[in-house]
């Protein structure tokens, strides 16, 4: 199987409609243009990188692999922990083992990069990617590793170490009190190189699977220093979407002999992207790049991933232990069973944010209730042992599976949540919405779950504070907005609602942000990525709860001081909204409520 350009080709595209050797020929051309001396003088004119520039760069790529030992065992521990990979683990353990020959032939630990192995990496990432259809999983890393070694591999493999040290693996090699920046040079030192891999890719490389792995992890490595918000995390997923559409990972392979082990890869690769897809749409307000309208590729089966690297007569007996839906019998959690299900709920969110645009009439009612009965009953088709239960801290012994319950019950029911908000159109009083109470308090309430566990070989707190971003805080913006009502208007929560309990679960949320400015891997520090989303979001609950909880007489407040003084509201407009921008700037003049815009701020909760 080859990778090359021009990648994919659709129905309705130029070789579809030529005859079929004039099709042949022009693949063939394409093909040569890679390959060929001329190729350099044609990729020359579009970029601006000299040879000498690309030397350099990838000079300072393979500078990192002085940190060998440490990125090999970062990887390797990965195993103990990692519940959600774009590719099977043992495959990324594989190349980044690979490295070692590499490492010790040319002594990359304690001497320059050689310019023959910068050469020879810029020689091996500029040809296709050829994958022989009876290559097993095992032998993959052979082809781009070792003497193979190609700048996708080094990209990917750079992101992904760069990620777990972040969240605090092998903390111990960081210890040193005379050195207490090193961790963190280390990971800006990662995200830079990983990053010129993806520059130098993007100019000099037929796009291949190992390119997409990269890209994925050099987007995720990116939000975890720039946050969901920053501009290089959303030009990072816009490149990942184009590579990803010209390699056709959005289609069911139509070649034969693909290998099982590459197809169930690449149905977890797209799947993983495109749950990303629908997360940071939902979270910036904007179009969706990657739409199921235009894919056909299905959800990856789930197997574990031993078995997807094992030999082919074993993969084919784990594919027939599976029942009708895909799903294994065992009751065992699998890192594909997080990717299958969540993918399976970003399916929703892409019909919920398909109408969100649209005037709320009857029809677009009838659309969102649909969806929303969808949304329960997919629920409980799903495995009884993958559906979370709060509980589940007690009965299982890893808390790393119940993070991830956590994090696939919120992804299902954020679209319930998205769903209620739009249907709110403001002529009730929030109070008596107990649809939308009811979700956004099972929300906030499964959130704080994550603020209990400590790790302290993991650090989960990083994961805690995505989800408080993520659905931690617009939950509590609706509940907030609910107190505010209530100590206006004295109306009275449905009785399945405690006022009570919000107001606690408020204050604790509080705190965790409060923390969050002190903890070293919060990214909430100040100067960090998610400092003043958090920092404004604290004020804001704080100076709710601060004046609902301020004793007062009835008499004292009349219609127009407590529209004045404590009206919210709470808007939801999904693409003209401004995003995160629309926290910086905003004022908190004490006593003075009305500065607090919360439309503006709850709109990077869709």
């Amino acid at each position: 199987m080859t990778t090359n350009q021009p990648g994919y080709l659709g129905p309705t595209s130029y070789s579809a409609i030529l005859p079929k050797d004039e099709a042949n020929a022009i693949v063939h051309d394409g093909e040569a243009s890679i390959a060929s001396d001329g190729s350099d003088f044609e990729m020359a004119h579009q970029h601006p990188l000299t040879k000498s520039m690309r030397m350099q760069m990838t000079t300072e790529v393979l500078k990192c692999l002085r940190h060998y030992p440490l990125i090999q065992e970062v990887i390797n521990v990965l195993r103990q922990f990692a519940q959600a990979c774009i590719v099977p683990l043992p495959l990324e353990v594989d190349l980044v083992n690979g490295l070692g020959p590499i490492v010790d032939r040319f002594n990359l630990m304690h001497s320059v990069p050689d310019p023959r192995l910068v050469a020879r990496v810029l020689d091996n990432s500029s040809r296709p990617l050829e994958i022989p259809d009876d290559m097993k999983a095992s032998d993959f890393h052979q082809i781009c590793s070792g003497d193979n070694i190609r700048l996708e591999v080094l990209g990917f493999i750079l992101a992904s170490a760069g990620r777990s040290i972040s969240y605090g693996l092998c903390s111990y090699r960081f210890s040193d009190p005379a050195n207490p920046n090193s961790k963190s040079r280390l990971i800006d030192e990662l995200l830079r190189a990983s990053t010129t891999c993806t520059i130098l890719c993007t100019v000099i490389s037929p796009v291949n699977h190992i390119f997409i792995w990269m890209l994925y992890e050099n987007y995720s490595f990116t939000i975890m220093v720039n946050g969901f918000s920053g501009a290089p995390s959303w030009r990072r997923f816009g490149e990942l979407a184009s590579q990803l559409y010209a390699l056709g990972l959005h289609r069911e392979p139509t070649i034969p002999n693909v290998p099982t082990w590459l197809l169930e890869t690449r149905r977890r690769a797209f799947s993983t992207c495109f749950l990303q897809d629908k997360t940071l749409s939902t979270f910036l307000g904007r179009p969706l790049r990657l739409s199921k309208r235009h894919t056909d590729m299905k959800p990856p089966l789930d197997l574990d991933d031993d078995d997807i690297m094992a030999s082919e007569e074993t993969l084919h007996r784990a594919i027939a232990a599976l029942d009708e839906n895909g799903w294994n019998t065992e009751r065992r959690y699998f890192r594909t069973s997080w990717v299958r299900l969540r993918s399976i709920s970003a399916t929703y969110r892409e019909e919920i944010l398909d109408v969100a645009l649209s005037k709320l009439d009857e029809n677009v009612e009838r659309q969102l209730l649909d969806i929303s009965r969808r949304i329960r009953e997919s629920w409980d088709n799903f495995p009884e042992h993958l559906r979370y239960w709060p509980n589940c801290w007690n009965e299982i012994s890893s808390p790393y599976i119940c993070l991830m319950l956590v994090v696939a019950h919120q992804t299902h029911w954020y679209n319930e949540f998205i769903i209620r908000k739009l249907l709110d159109q403001g002529q009730t009083p929030i109070t008596s919405n107990l649809e939308l109470l009811r979700v956004a308090t099972s929300l906030l309430s499964t959130t704080l779950t994550l603020g209990t566990i400590r790790d302290r070989l993991y650090d989960i707190h990083k994961e805690f504070l995505i989800e408080v971003i993520l659905c931690g805080i617009p939950s509590a913006s609706v509940l907030a907005t609910a107190l505010q009502e209530q100590h206006r208007t004295n109306a009275a929560f449905p009785p399945s609602i405690s006022r009570a309990e919000t107001i606690r679960m408020l204050s604790v949320l509080i705190s965790h942000l409060e923390a969050a400015e002190h903890t070293d891997s919060s990214s909430a520090r100040p100067g960090e990525a998610n400092y003043n989303l958090c920092k404004k979001a604290c004020k804001a609950f704080t100076k709710i709860v601060d004046r609902v909880l301020e004793p007062r007489a009835a008499e004292e407040i009349t219609p127009s001081t407590a529209d004045g003084e404590l009206d919210l509201d709470l808007n939801l407009d999904l693409f003209s909204a401004p995003g995160l921008d629309a926290f910086e700037g905003m004022e908190f003049a004490a006593g003075d409520d009305g500065s607090i815009d919360w439309g503006a701020m709850t709109q990077w909760t869709l």
